[in-house]
């Protein structure tokens, strides 16, 4: 079996059963995704579908928070979109629409920007109740990502798509078990077992029929998500160069030296 990287921000196990947990490990910032993480993110998930042994991707996080989205600690307005890298973000998106595996999303709690948009890539969504999800592209001056413009649209119809997508307003995990977007709310106290015991019962199951069925599921809907991480992908790019956005990193770097300085008269 070829070795998993050595990483940092992402924390993997594997058991005999082949489910492979992978956790946003920032817990400290809340596992906010840097360009890093991202990367070790790839490099996991790249490791995953190369390897025999794993049969379920389960994706979680480590704490209290699923992720809280693109790391903001950087408030400079040069450097504060290199953190969201829109090449890695569209590997990652890519990787996901032709994983071979089984993926499964375990929200173990609030899920920001990239934690909710991502959702819509996973075969298998499950939240805790006091989950919360939302997505504050405009707010930034930016897109929707991880293929969110279809899948948001296709799963939750064009209203709600658009009401998640526009006003960046939070949605709780119930409404989005209504909306389709997660699979099932489980019980926080016995959430990752529960998942986990999913997991394993879909690993137990005829390899071959898994994926011919996953491929049944996926083949309508394959070339939508590839063409939509294009789209995403040249437009994420062309609003990095706006005024739009440059005003936006501007106006949260006056908010945070604003707040320091708040902090520091204290």
């Amino acid at each position: 079996m070829i070795p998993l990287p050595q990483l940092r921000y992402i924390a993997t196990t594997l058991d005999e059963d082949g489910i492979f947990v992978l956790k946003y490990n920032r817990p400290e910032v809340g596992n906010a995704i840097s360009n890093q993480l991202n990367r070790e993110l790839l490099q996991a998930l790249e490791w995953a579908v190369a390897s025999s042994a794993v049969k379920v991707i389960v994706q979680t996080g480590e704490g209290k928070f699923f992720t809280t989205g693109m790391d903001m600690s950087s408030p400079q307005p040069e450097t504060l979109y290199a953190n969201s890298n829109p090449q890695i973000l569209y590997k990652l998106n890519k990787l996901f629409i032709d994983c071979p595996k089984i993926t499964i999303a375990a929200v173990n709690g609030p899920a920001v920007g990239y934690g909710t948009s991502s959702l819509g890539l996973f075969d298998l969504v499950y939240s805790v109740p006091d989950a919360y999800f939302f997505t504050p592209f405009i707010k930034w001056g930016l897109c929707a990502e991880a293929c969110s413009s279809f899948t948001f649209a296709q799963t939750m119809g064009r209203q709600r798509a658009s009401h998640l997508i526009f006003t960046g307003q939070r949605m709780s995990a119930k409404e989005l078990e209504v909306a389709g977007l997660v699979s099932k709310v489980l019980p926080r106290e016995t959430f990752l077992r529960d998942v986990l015991e999913i997991a394993r019962s879909v690993a137990r199951l005829p390899g071959e029929s898994v994926w011919v069925n996953k491929n049944l599921i996926m083949g309508a809907w394959r070339e939508e998500l590839h063409r939509a991480n294009e789209k995403e992908f040249r437009s994420f790019v062309e609003l990095l160069r706006t005024e739009d956005a440059r005003g936006a990193a501007e106006g949260f770097a006056r908010e945070q030296a604003l707040k320091r300085k708040k902090e520091s008269s204290l």
